[in-house]
C-alpha cells in the first residue's frame, strides 16, 4: 500500500482550494468560469466548491445570463467574507496599529496606540492583547471567530518560529512574540518583519498585485525594504535580503541603531532628516520653518519639514535634498541588482509631487542608460499598517490552508 498517496491526495485538496479561494477574493464567478480560470474539470470544481458551501465558506450568490444567453443561467459563487476574521497588529518603535478584518482584508475595527519608551515586552503584549479583545467585544466576535493573530514588527524576525530577535529602538533581545500572543489569544500567531508584511499586503490588496517582481521601500525614521520574486517574499540565506537601510554608504560614518557605520539610513530616513534639519536650525537660515514650529526646536517633524520645503526654505530643501540623492544611490543599486519590474514606495514623505520628482530627477541622474525612474511608483496602501498582519494572517492561515483552519 502506498503510504504517501494519501498526504499527496490532500495536498493536491488544499492547493485547488487554496486556488479558488484565491481567485473568489476579486469576483464571484460561476463554477463553469472557476474551472476554465484555474484549469481543473468542472466535476472537480463542483465538488470542490459544494463542500466549501457546506462549510459556510462560499454561497452561491444570484444569477447571470451565460455568453450564448441560451440555457440554464451561471450561478455566482461568493467568498462568504466574514466566515472568519483575522486580527493584524504592527509594531514600530513609537505607534502600534491593531485592527480586525474579513477574508477580503475589509477592517472592522482599527484603532492606533502610542508607545512610551523602554516599556517592559510583557506589560506591551498585555497592552495589545487587552485591546485586541476590546475590538472583540465591540464587534461580538469570540476567540473562535478569529483564524490567527499576524504581527509585523521592526527590527529582524525568525518568522518559522515567530521571534523578534531584535526590534530596533524598542529590545535588543529575543522575544518569542509567537509564543506569548499564541497562549494569550489560544489562537495560531505568525510574526514577520513589519515592512516584508506590508509588502505582502501590497501584493495581495491593491492595484499591484499582479506584478511578479518588485522591491517595496518603507521610507520612515529607518528605511526598510522587501523584495518580492514570482510574487514571494525573498529571504536569503540568513533571513536577511532586503536589508536596503543598512546598506553601506560610508564606511566611517555616522553608527546605525543596526551597530554598523555608515548605514544608508544614517543619510538618507526621515529620522536623519529631521535631526540634520534640528542641528542646522536657527531663527535666521531657516525662516519658514522657524515660522511653522513657533521658533522651538522641539517642534520640528516631518510634516513642518515638509511644508518649509513646499514653499521654498533655502536650507531645510539643501537638507532634504542631500538625503533624497542618498536616496538614489541606494535605490540604483538593489534596483540594478535585482531588476525588478516595480520600485514601490511607501512612505507619505513622498506624496508631495516635488519631492518625489526630485527623487527620480536623482535617479535619472545616476542611470541615465536605464528606466529605474520609471519603474517607481507610489504604495497603494493607506496608513493602516496592520493591514500588514493581516495580509500574513489570511495567507498563513487561510488560503495558504484551502480554507481549513487549524
Amino acid at each position: 500500500m502506498d503510504t504517501n498517496s494519501g498526504v499527496n491526495m490532500t495536498d493536491i485538496k488544499i492547493k485547488n482550494r487554496s486556488l479558488i479561494l484565491e481567485i473568489l477574493k476579486s469576483e464571484n464567478l460561476s463554477r463553469k468560469d472557476i474551472s476554465e480560470t484555474i484549469g481543473l474539470t468542472p466535476a472537480a470544481v463542483t465538488i470542490l466548491v459544494n463542500e466549501m458551501i457546506q462549510e459556510g465558506i462560499l454561497m452561491e450568490r444570484g444569477q447571470i445570463e451565460g455568453e450564448n444567453k441560451v440555457g440554464r443561467k451561471k450561478v455566482l459563487i461568493e467568498l462568504v467574507k466574514e466566515f472568519k476574521y483575522v486580527i493584524g497588529i504592527n509594531i514600530e518603535r513609537e505607534k502600534i496599529d491593531i485592527g480586525i478584518a474579513d477574508l477580503k482584508y475589509k477592517f472592522s475595527k482599527f484603532t492606533q496606540l502610542e508607545l512610551k519608551a523602554d516599556i517592559d515586552v510583557e506589560k506591551l503584549m498585555d497592552m495589545i492583547y487587552n485591546q485586541c479583545i476590546t475590538l472583540m467585544w465591540d464587534m461580538d466576535l469570540s476567540k473562535n471567530d478569529i483564524l490567527g493573530v499576524g504581527v509585523g514588527i521592526v527590527g529582524s524576525v525568525d518568522q518559522e518560529n515567530g521571534i523578534s530577535k531584535h526590534a530596533y529602538g524598542l529590545w535588543r533581545k529575543k522575544v518569542n512574540i509567537k509564543k506569548i500572543l499564541g497562549a494569550k489569544f489560544n489562537r495560531p500567531v505568525i510574526v514577520e518583519n513589519n515592512v516584508r508584511a506590508l509588502a505582502m499586503a501590497e501584493i495581495e490588496c491593491t492595484m499591484h498585485k499582479n506584478i511578479d517582481n518588485m522591491i517595496f521601500i518603507k521610507f520612515g525614521p529607518g528605511i526598510g525594504s522587501a523584495i518580492v520574486l514570482n510574487k514571494r517574499l525573498y529571504y536569503g540565506t540568513n533571513n536577511s535580503a532586503g536589508e536596503m537601510g543598512h546598506m553601506l554608504m560610508n564606511p566611517d560614518g555616522e553608527e546605525c541603531r543596526c551597530g554598523q557605520k555608515g548605514c544608508l539610513e544614517t543619510v538618507a530616513s526621515i529620522g536623519t532628516i529631521v535631526n540634520n534639519v534640528k542641528i542646522d536650525f536657527n531663527t535666521v537660515n531657516m525662516p519658514v520653518l522657524n515660522e511653522l514650529c513657533f521658533q522651538e526646536k522641539e517642534n520640528i517633524n516631518a510634516d513642518n519639514i515638509l511644508e518649509a520645503y513646499d514653499k521654498k526654505d533655502i536650507e531645510v530643501r539643501k537638507i532634504v535634498d542631500k538625503a533624497l540623492a542618498f536616496l538614489s544611490i541606494g535605490i540604483v543599486n538593489i534596483y540594478k541588482i535585482y531588476d525588478p519590474k516595480k520600485i514601490i514606495l511607501y512612505s507619505d514623505f513622498f506624496k508631495q509631487q516635488e519631492i518625489i520628482n526630485k527623487l527620480i530627477s536623482e535617479i535619472n541622474k545616476l542611470a541615465s542608460n536605464s528606466n529605474i525612474g520609471d519603474s517607481l511608483e507610489l504604495s497603494s496602501l493607506d496608513s493602516n499598517r496592520s493591514i500588514g498582519g493581516v495580509a500574513i494572517g489570511l495567507n498563513e492561515f487561510f488560503y495558504k490552508t484551502g480554507g481549513y483552519i487549524a
